[in-house]
């Protein structure tokens, strides 16, 4: 890496909660703070506040994942308070020379080779095929998605993020029809999102106390929902918990099959990790693998939950170095 130009600015910036550190050395990260989006008018206003208040104010070179697709000079962060922040704008208002910027999970898909064995919790599957594509899908504020290759000559990784979270949301049992029913009356399109996300716990939570004829004084938030459900204190809430282990189940293994990940399937986002020993425990794998003639295939996939604390800077420091060195974001 070319120590010239460290301090670095890497960021995970997702709908609720805007994460940055500097990068000292090689995947070094000091300063890590968590500054809430809302309290900042822009993404440029956070940038600045964070910087001003660090040991580093002088940062020129900066990369941030951001919960957007990327597409010309905008960014549709649908999630987030910054929705259609303009690219440009943002470096020059942050007084950067050098500034990219990374769907989330374009940053989290390049940050695979890099997260400790340690911080990788397996459910699952055999070994990782080496050269083989991995997959990835976290549900969080929203849902997303990405697949990392290796290159086949050099050590080095190219990652495809995608919108997967806008797919439609596919019911495999007769309680799942149901539950997209009571859905689908609320929202023309039912995404796999709209279920498989924060807020989507509370849909479903709206939708099963109407399945039971429950009547609803409050909804709860979806923190509260996954505390509730795990620990059997609220019945709802368990079978939202339920719902949710299963359905993405089915979700990871569509993805997996469309992207042959035989390189192994990696689980990030906010929510599986506060649930983590339930999860294990649930129908999650079962339902992974419930595909059929191709039921063995999937049985050997490998699946990794990423209980890492800011993984995607690991991807955003990759990108940036490449980036400088190379010019080209991989």
């Amino acid at each position: 890496m070319l120590a010239n130009n460290f301090p670095r600015l890497v960021s995970d910036i997702g709908g609720t909660n805007a994460r940055f550190a500097v990068e000292i050395a090689p995947y070094e990260f000091v300063e890590i703070k968590t500054l809430t989006c809302r309290d900042y008018p822009t993404l440029a206003d956070a940038i600045n506040s964070y910087l001003s208040a660090s040991k580093y104010p002088q940062v020129k070179h900066a990369a941030l994942a951001v919960p957007s697709p990327i597409v010309d000079d905008t960014l549709f962060m649908v999630n987030s308070p910054w929705h259609l922040s303009s690219m440009m704008q943002t470096k020059i208002d942050a007084k950067l020379d050098s500034l990219i910027f990374l769907n989330d999970f374009h940053a989290l898909a390049l940050s695979i080779p890099h997260i400790p064995k340690e911080k990788l919790v397996k459910v699952g599957g055999e070994e990782p095929d080496s050269g083989k594509p991995i997959c990835i899908i976290g549900p969080g504020t929203g849902l997303g998605m990405a697949t990392l290759f290796k290159h086949p000559l050099q050590d080095e990784y190219f990652a495809i993020p995608a919108e997967g979270g806008r797919s439609s949301f596919a019911a495999v049992s007769e309680e799942e029809f149901e539950l997209w029913q009571h859905v689908h009356r609320r929202f023309q399109h039912v995404s796999v999102e709209r279920v498989l996300s924060g807020p989507g716990l509370q849909v479903m939570y709206e939708a099963i106390c109407e399945i039971k004829g429950v009547a609803i004084e409050r909804i709860p938030s979806p923190s509260e929902i996954t505390e509730l459900g795990v620990s059997n204190q609220c019945f709802i809430c368990s079978q939202v918990v339920n719902y949710f282990c299963r359905i993405l189940g089915t979700t990871a293994s569509n993805l997996a099959c469309i992207t042959s990940a035989f390189g192994g399937v990696y689980i990030g986002g906010g929510i599986v990790p506060k649930i983590l020993d339930y999860f294990l425990k649930s129908d999650f794998r079962c339902r992974f693998e419930d595909k059929g003639r191709y039921r063995t295939f999937l049985a050997k996939m490998p699946i990794y939950v990423i209980v890492h604390d800011y993984p995607a800077m690991l991807g955003s420091s990759y990108a940036l170095e490449t980036y400088l060195t190379k010019h080209y974001i991989p």
